[in-house]
């Protein structure tokens, strides 16, 4: 299976994970937004061309995703395989200009997230229809997915959710001495695959499409439909004015590929036995960095960053990376 598409934008970061074929409810900025949201991936038989299986919202997690499109350059640069010598995790050269992300156009969630927001209520996900846009922006589904962020400010509630949710990896109470702050998690998407013949989502589709039918003066149609299993989940701690956010997506036999500019710096360095990519990003007129990792026993791709008044040192985001490899991560 092949996925893309993980980069960074700011010093706090924030961001998400990409299901397989498609981006729903992440509530980063306007920007951020958009370009998750034009990049929504098409599945291939045996192969995922996206990130991620997930998608977060209101930036719960903590470096955003941009996913990787056909117009990046196949530049093949930092490889993290697997056991089996599969590769999971893929770097390489985006050469996309922000002129040419732009005229690709704004997906129909960016046109109807504030009204699939204010329908929703936090933790939930969202099935809904839109009567006229192009179907998914090519990825062959008309049944789309949102979810509404859910912050959970309690490390007891978090545990819970993250428990209730199946969710294969579990984030410690704190990190290198930093307290939980909050935290969140967020719906595997099923495939494209799934829903066309699942009678649950079919019911859901038909459903829409019903009452589409019947009512001509709108476009959006929309329900809430429960989900259990976790795709991404993040958690931000904190000590006085200094943060750590942590953040893990969940591929579920897929890979990640993450798109780099020729200006930033990736580094394998092995930390516990595991190969930790340290990543430079040249924004300017600022750069940061930050650490990710593949977790082979519960097949899911880590990101680790520090930010705020205190920013760890390279040294020091390594030792702490090596801690949380070490309880499980």
């Amino acid at each position: 299976m092949e996925r893309a598409g993980i980069y960074s934008g700011h010093q706090d970061i924030k961001g998400a994970a990409v299901r397989e074929e498609l981006l729903p409810g992440i509530n980063v900025t306007d920007q951020v937004m958009t370009r998750i949201r034009e990049m929504e991936p098409v599945r291939k038989r045996g192969g995922i061309r996206f990130a991620g299986k997930t998608a977060a919202t209101s930036g719960m997690l903590a470096v955003t995703l941009l996913v990787a499109a056909s117009a990046y350059a196949a530049t093949e640069y930092i490889q993290i395989r697997n056991k089996a010598g599969e590769v999971k995790v893929q770097h390489f050269v985006n050469t996309e200009t922000e002129e040419e992300r732009l005229a690709k156009g704004v997906s129909s969630y960016h046109k109807y997230e504030q009204k699939l927001m204010s329908f929703a209520k936090p933790g939930e996900q969202i099935v809904y229809f839109v009567r006229g846009e192009p179907t998914s922006e090519g990825t062959g589904r008309l049944l789309q997915f949102a979810y509404k962020e859910e912050r959970i400010t309690e490390y007891s509630a978090f545990l819970d959710q993250m428990k209730t949710k199946s969710s294969p990896v579990i984030f410690p109470e704190t990190a290198g001495g930093y307290a939980f702050k909050y935290g969140g998690v967020q719906p595997l998407y099923p495939a494209g695959d799934v829903t066309n013949n699942d009678p649950v989502y079919q019911q859901a589709l038909n459903e829409l499409i019903g009452e589409a039918k019947k009512d001509k003066t709108r476009n959006l149609f929309m329900k809430v439909m429960p989900w259990t299993e976790t795709g991404a989940l993040s958690a931000h701690y904190m000590k006085g004015g200094a943060f750590i956010n942590l953040s893990a997506f969940v591929l579920n036999g897929g890979n990640i590929t993450v798109p780099q500019k020729p200006a930033d710096r990736a580094e394998k360095i092995k930390v516990e036995g595991r190969e930790v990519i340290y990543n430079y990003i040249d924004y300017q007129p600022n750069s940061f960095f930050y650490l990710t990792w593949y977790n082979e026993p519960k097949d899911a791709y880590v990101q680790l960053n520090s930010w705020g008044d205190r920013v760890l040192t390279k040294e020091q985001l390594l030792e702490l990376a090596g801690e949380l490899i070490k309880g499980g991560l």
